[in-house]
């Protein structure tokens, strides 16, 4: 009977976080799609020409948003239509960018290392939400993003960051490690059009749609520019590469959601930096790619930031709720 009435409370505490907290279901639903999608990148590397990737995960976006337009019907939301195009627009043509920064820097650095490059977004989303969202500049903000950015770079240890000499570093490896660089810029831009978007209440599936619209016509233009298409010879290899575009856009729909419900995207995108404690625990399981101590150190301080910035972030109001005159840009449509 007691473990009956444990079971009972636990179920009911449970629910009450579901429906409280779905920000946090969301983010980690998209920072498991996310990891999934960056360890079948660096799988399928040595099979596949790095365009001829982004082209399929293009394809796996535009398709998955297609289907789940035809079957749920969203209807774009009423009011004006012009701005929310324009939002669409530039937002896909942001994902575009960070879909084949981001594929390329897979391919020529290590997950662990670009993965741990682009989480270092925290701090930009940070600024940017402070200059644009009106955000508070509050200690605990700065302190567990800047966490999460130590956090990252102990974990991965990214050769550039722990001395290696640049001679012996590949120029494969540095250009995939700029890509990241731009990558986390691009993220941290996008997450906070995510908060803009949201408040015009679009379904997620046009955020999709839109950008499978430009990425796979690029994909196909790049692949035919460079003569390296090449097609599967399994179902196996099928099937990764059609997995990889439904995880990015199960990712992509996740983080949107995310950002739409907790209407603060630095708590978001600090959650989202779990990706790299994933990646790396895969990065072991399926290559064997080893890490020390000191990366655990680093995963425990990620963890400690993603905790800490989603109850700090949990105790201050919306300052759009509070004050929506002072920022028109983000006001919802009637």
């Amino acid at each position: 009977m007691a473990l009956g009435t444990v079971c009972a409370k636990a179920s009911v505490v449970c629910l009450d976080f579901i429906t409280q907290r779905k920000e946090v279901l969301y983010s980690l639903l998209s920072v498991t799609m996310y990891s999934c999608a960056d360890l079948l990148i660096y799988y399928l590397k040595d099979r596949f020409h790095m365009f001829v990737i982004f082209t399929w995960i293009s394809a796996g976006i535009f398709t998955a948003s297609a289907i789940d337009g035809v079957v749920r019907r969203s209807p774009l939301p009423l009011g004006d239509r012009r701005k929310v195009i324009g939002l669409l627009a530039i937002n896909s043509l942001l994902s575009s960018a960070s879909e084949l920064v981001t594929t390329l820097a897979n391919v020529l650095a290590t997950p662990g290392d670009s993965v741990a490059i682009i989480n270092t977004a925290p701090t930009v989303v940070f600024a940017l939400s402070v200059l644009l969202l009106g955000d508070p500049f509050t200690l605990a903000g700065i302190s567990f993003s800047v966490m999460s950015v130590i956090g990252v770079a102990l974990v991965t240890q990214p050769p550039i960051l722990v001395g290696t000499l640049v001679g012996d570093i590949s120029n494969a490896y540095i250009t995939g490690v700029s890509l990241a660089g731009g990558s986390a810029i691009i993220e941290a831009v996008l997450v906070i059009m995510y908060r803009f978007i949201g408040n015009y209440d679009i379904p997620p599936v046009y955020v999709t749609l839109f950008n499978g619209l430009i990425c796979l016509p690029l994909g196909l233009t790049l692949c035919n520019v460079f003569d390296v298409w090449s097609t599967p010879h399994s179902i196996g290899e099928v099937f990764a590469l059609s997995s990889t575009g439904v995880a990015w856009y199960l990712a992509v729909t996740s983080l949107y959601l995310a950002v739409k419900e907790k209407q603060r995207p630095v708590c978001v995108i600090t959650l989202m930096t779990s990706e790299v404690v994933i990646v790396m625990i895969g990065q072991y399981l399926l290559f064997r790619v080893e890490n020390t101590w000191i990366g655990y150190i680093g995963a425990l301080l990620i963890m400690v930031a993603c905790i800490g910035i989603e109850v700090s972030g949990n105790g201050v109001d919306d300052p759009a709720d509070e004050n929506e005159e002072a920022h028109p840009i983000i006001e919802k449509t009637s």
